[in-house]
This record gives C-alpha cells, structure tokens and sequence, in this order.
C-alpha cells in the first residue's frame, strides 16, 4: 500500500525565483527544484545525527540545475552533503567538473563527485564503491536543453543537424545513430519502432515514407531536416496535437521513438533503478522526474512492484539493427519479474492523494519544459 506523504507547498514568486537561482549559465530551470529538494534534502533532517553528511546520487547531471538546488537547499539547512552527479554525456561530464572544481577546496560542507557513464555502469563507478547507503537519488528523464540547443546533435526538430541522437556522442561508437535505423531497417520494422516508442498512430504510412524516400533518388537520409521534411509530406495537411492538446510537428513522435531506441532508453532506466536501490539506505527516497506516457507508466510500475510483462522492453537496438529482425520481435524478452515489496510507492497529500506530482501554474509559465513532467517517488524497502 503506498504511503502518502505531504510536499510544503511554495509561493509562486519563491518557486520561480529558486528555480532560477538553480539553472546554471545559459540553461534552462531545473523542473520541480523545490520539490526535489525538499525530499532530497529536507527529508533527511528528521532521520540524521545533527552535522551529519547528506549522500545523494543526481542520476542524470545534465546543466547541473538541480544538483546546484540540492547544494543550496543543504547550505541553507547548515549540512554536509556530497553528490553524486552522473551523467552518459561528456558535456555533462565536464560541466559536473567545473562545478565540482568551483567549490571551495577542501570543503566539509559540500562536494560534488562527477561520474561518467550510462545508468547500467553506475555500480562499475570506483568513486561509489564501498560507500554505505545513499540517502537519495534522482532520474531526471529524457534531454536536457544543452542537448536540444545543439544541431550537431541531432535532437531537434527545429534546427538542421545529423541524425545522430546519441546522448554520449561519438563516445558510443558501438551505438547506432538514428541514421542507421531510419537508412537500415525495413518498412515493418520501422512501422513497430515507430508505433511502440513514439505511439505514433500512423507509423506504417510514415514508415513507407521514409523508406520510399531513402530508395529514391536522393539516397539515405541524413540530417534532421530531411527526415522532418519526409514526414511532414506524409502526413501532408492534417494536423497533429501533443498529449496536451499543443500543436505539434509530424515528426515529433517519430524522433521521440528513434531517440528511445537509440539509447536503449527504457532497458537502461531499468538497469538504472535497479543499481540505485543497491545504493540507497532502506527507506531512502528514489525520484524520477519523467516526460512522456511511455516512461511514467514503467516507473510507476518499478515502484508500485507490478509486473511489467506488458510493456515494451526493447533489446538493444545495435543487435535489432544488425540483424534486421522481424517487427515481432521488436520487443525483446522483459526482464525478470520483479520481486515482491522492492519499494514503497508514494502518494502526496498535497495532491489529492495522487502518487506523482506535477509542476504549478507559475513554474510552467516560468518553464515551459516543466508542464508534461511527472515526478514519481519510491522508498527503498
């Protein structure tokens, strides 16, 4: 049964005004910062020894918005705390540096320690080992806008670059890039990527599109553009919504579904909670900030310990794509089941009793991004 929790609710003025104050340089605001930290941070001044240190691991380090919140939030509540900041991105990486380096030297109060990898090698990571019991950690899902913002990265619909689309770059040269899937794999195939990652409800038309389109005489598809191109022809005038009721390119789907398969998205979260909780302390927080359908429902289901038979769990995409498989077998075989009572799904009195919590009216006009986020909480049992 889930426990129910209650979040403090912030003023408008202060949330925008934290959120802010947390972004880093020419980033945008971390999405749902107070709550983070609140639960993150504020949680543990009830359960530690006075003066102790705060251990937490931010999964996914991005621009670093909500780590910077979670060092605050601790200095204003007088505690040690060292974060774990990791991210696949070597962007990333280096930016989990430069913070870490700007902290005073030698510091008892705060640390950052920079981690580089995907979360299925979070337990290869020499800097975690032998540490006992996180106190938190965070997912934030999907891109950071350090991601979108750069066309060479191919993330973007609204910008011409190449259709790479992998988070760690060149780095994940055993990856394949949205190229070799939208150039490499057959009209049934693509039809399934496309259906089960983007739940786009005309993948087979906007499958034969590209094909035909990459048959045709001007050859592969190779930048953003052209595949934004191709599938707006397809769907020619009629008009497309997001979940929101927002109008939204053609493509939008269909990049969403390749950037999934890509980095294995949905078997790498996975892997990802399942080594947090490893970590974590028995009745430490695990937070996931997701933003689509697709990701929420896996979460919500991890943490409410149900099975997870009937959703897709993808292979990874490098053998899919080497080996041309069938669109049946798209869906590669789930992971085990999970075992009973793994963690303790939380429910916020200060929203209705529901188990996630959304952004606020003044956060979403301050961050747009923040509107379709969903923060999950589970506790380690």
């Amino acid at each position: 049964r889930p426990v129910s929790i209650r979040v403090l609710q912030f003023s408008s003025q202060a949330a925008s005004a934290a959120a802010a104050a947390s972004a880093a340089p020419g980033s945008h605001s971390p999405v749902l910062a107070d709550a983070v930290t609140e639960l993150l941070v504020g949680a543990c001044q009830g359960t530690r020894r006075p003066g102790s240190r705060i251990l937490l691991l931010d999964a996914t380090f991005g621009a670093g918005g909500h780590t910077r919140r979670l060092l605050r939030g601790a200095s204003e509540a007088s505690t040690p705390i060292t974060v774990y900041a990791n991210d696949r991105d070597p962007a990333a990486y280096r930016l989990a540096g430069q913070l870490s380096e700007s902290l005073p030297p030698g510091s008892d109060s705060a640390s950052v320690v920079p981690l580089l990898g995907k979360f299925s090698q979070l337990a290869e990571h020499a800097e975690l080992t032998g540490v006992e019991g996180i106190d938190g950690a965070l997912f934030d899902l999907g891109l950071c806008s350090a991601q979108l913002d750069e066309a060479r990265r191919g993330f973007a619909l609204s910008a011409d670059g190449p259709l790479d689309m992998r988070m760690g770059g060149p780095a994940e040269a055993d990856s394949p890039t949205a190229a070799d899937l939208v150039n490499g794999l057959e009209t049934g195939d693509l039809a399934a990527l496309f259906r089960a990652y983007g739940e786009e409800s005309m993948a087979r038309r906007l499958a034969r599109a590209v094909v035909e389109r990459r048959s045709g005489p001007r050859g592969p598809l190779r930048t953003t553009k052209q595949l934004a191109d191709c599938l707006a022809d397809a769907v020619g005038s009629a008009r497309r919504k997001d979940s929101l009721g927002r109008s939204a390119h053609p493509a939008t789907r269909v990049f969403q579904a390749l950037r999934i398969a890509v980095n294995n998205e949905f078997i790498e979260l996975l892997s990802g909670l399942q080594l947090a909780r490893q970590l974590l302390k028995p009745g430490a927080p695990c937070l996931v900030l997701s933003f689509h359908s697709l990701e929420d429902r896996l979460v919500k289901r991890v943490f409410a310990n149900r099975s997870l038979d009937d959703l897709c769990c993808p292979a990874a995409w490098a053998d899919a794509f080497k080996r041309q498989r069938s669109p049946q077998s798209l869906h590669a075989k789930p992971p085990p089941p999970l075992q009973p009572q793994l963690w303790q799904l939380v429910r916020f009195d200060s929203n209705r009793g529901e188990d996630y919590l959304m952004a606020g009216p003044a956060e979403v006009a301050e961050n747009p991004r923040a509107r379709s986020a969903r923060l999950r909480v589970g506790l380690k049992l």
